[in-house]
C-alpha cells in the first residue's frame, strides 16, 4: 500500500468526486443495478395497478383485493431482489475503490470475483440490515420512524466495507459499523452528509424525468450509478480512515481537540501533500 496523504475528513468528500471523475468506470456496476431496480419498480407498479383493475372487473371488490394482495407480494419480492442487486453492485464498487484511492487501475473483474466469494456474508449482512431498516420504516407510521430511517442508514453505512475490505462476517460487520459510527461521530456525520447529499441530488434529478418514458431510464442509469458509486467511495474511504489506514489531520473522536502546534524553534512545519 502506498503512503497516504494526511488530510481532513471534509476533504475526502471532494476527493471522492475527483477519484470518481478519473475512474468513471466505477459507476458502471451501480448504474446497471440502478437501471434494473428502476425497471423492476416500474414493473411492480404496473403489476399492482393491473391486478387491481383486472381483479375488480372479474370479481368485484373481493377480486380487487385478492389481486392487490397477490401483486403486492410479487412487487415486494421484486423490490427485495432489486435492492439485493444494488447491494451486490455496491460491494463490487467498494472493493474496486481501494485501487482507485491508491491510484491503481480499477479491475472490476477481480472485484466481481471477490464479491462473489463474500456473497454469503453480504447476504447475512443484508438480511440483518433490512430487518433493522424495516423496523424504522414501520415506525414511520408513528412519526418517530422518519428520523429512525436516517439513524439506521447512519449506523449501517460501514457494513459493506467491513465485509469487503475488513473481511468480516455479516454479523460482525453490523457490529463494526455500529461501533465505528458511534465512536467517531464527527467524521461519520461528514461521511453521512456526503452520502445522503448525493442520494438527494440523484433523487431530485431522476424525479424531474420520472414521467418521461425512456429518458427516465437513461437518467436513472447515469445519475443513479454515479451517486451510488460516489457513496461507495465515501463509505470505503471513511472506513479506512476510522481504522487508521489513512492518516488524518484532525483527531478522529468527536469533540477531540486538534493536535497542538509545533514549538516555535522547530522551524516551519512540513506540509504533506
Amino acid at each position: 500500500m502506498s503512503v497516504q496523504p494526511v488530510s481532513s475528513p471534509a476533504d475526502q468528500l471532494q476527493r471522492a468526486a475527483e477519484v470518481l471523475s478519473k475512474n468513471w468506470i466505477l459507476a458502471l456496476p451501480t448504474a446497471i443495478a440502478s437501471l434494473v431496480l428502476g425497471i423492476v419498480m416500474v414493473l411492480a407498479v404496473v403489476s399492482v395497478v393491473t391486478a387491481a383493475v383486472v381483479g375488480r372487473a372479474a370479481g368485484g371488490g373481493a377480486g380487487m383485493w385478492a389481486g392487490l394482495g397477490t401483486s403486492a407480494l410479487i412487487a415486494l419480492v421484486l423490490a427485495f431482489a432489486g435492492l439485493l442487486l444494488v447491494i451486490f453492485s455496491q460491494a463490487i464498487v467498494i472493493h474496486a475503490s481501494e485501487d482507485a484511492w491508491e491510484g491503481r487501475p480499477v479491475n472490476l473483474g477481480a472485484s466481481l470475483a471477490a464479491t462473489l466469494a463474500r456473497l454469503p456474508d453480504l447476504f447475512v449482512a443484508y438480511i440483518i440490515s433490512a430487518l433493522i431498516m424495516l423496523v424504522a420504516i414501520v415506525l414511520c407510521f408513528a412519526v418517530i420512524g422518519f428520523p429512525l430511517v436516517f439513524v439506521g442508514i447512519y449506523f449501517l453505512m460501514y457494513v459493506i466495507p467491513a465485509v469487503m475490505i475488513g473481511g468480516e462476517s455479516g454479523t460482525a460487520a453490523i457490529s463494526t459499523s455500529f461501533r465505528l459510527a458511534s465512536r467517531n461521530v464527527g467524521p461519520s456525520l461528514i461521511a453521512f452528509a456526503g452520502i445522503v447529499g448525493a442520494l438527494i441530488v440523484a433523487s431530485f434529478l431522476t424525479g424531474i424525468t420520472s414521467h418521461i418514458p425512456l429518458i427516465n431510464l437513461v437518467v436513472s442509469f447515469a445519475v443513479g450509478g454515479l451517486a451510488a458509486a460516489y457513496s461507495a467511495l465515501v463509505s470505503d474511504r471513511f472506513y479506512d480512515m476510522l481504522r487508521g489506514t489513512v492518516p488524518l489531520v484532525a483527531a478522529t473522536p468527536f469533540g477531540s481537540a486538534p493536535p497542538p502546534p509545533p514549538p516555535p524553534d522547530s522551524g516551519p512545519p512540513t506540509v504533506i501533500r
